[in-house]
């Protein structure tokens, strides 16, 4: 069973052209996400894990997929240890 991101409920966001704006209301910090960043964002939705992310950004951005999977897990947990995102047990 793997586990799967989910935006933390003390967040909020929104998307700008190819970029999002996330804003942390617990610590009241604002984070502007590139378009990588800003597509990992979105599908952190409780319905994509870790590898289905890993391999949309290998496509949508043609880099390999063992680029994709490490710089996804990366961005991922530092968005985990910021509160921006929580981790849930997948099916």
């Amino acid at each position: 069973m793997e586990r799967i991101p989910v935006k933390n409920q003390d967040t909020a966001h929104r998307k700008l052209a190819d970029e999002a704006i996330v804003v942390n209301f617990t610590s009241s910090f604002f984070y502007n996400f590139n378009p990588v960043g800003a597509h990992i964002w979105e599908r952190c939705d409780g319905h994509h894990n870790i590898s289905q992310i890993a391999g949309e950004v290998a496509e949508e951005f043609e880099v390999s997929l063992e680029e994709a999977t490490r710089d996804c897990r990366e961005f991922i947990d530092g968005l985990v240890a910021e509160g921006l995102l929580v981790w849930q047990d997948g099916q």
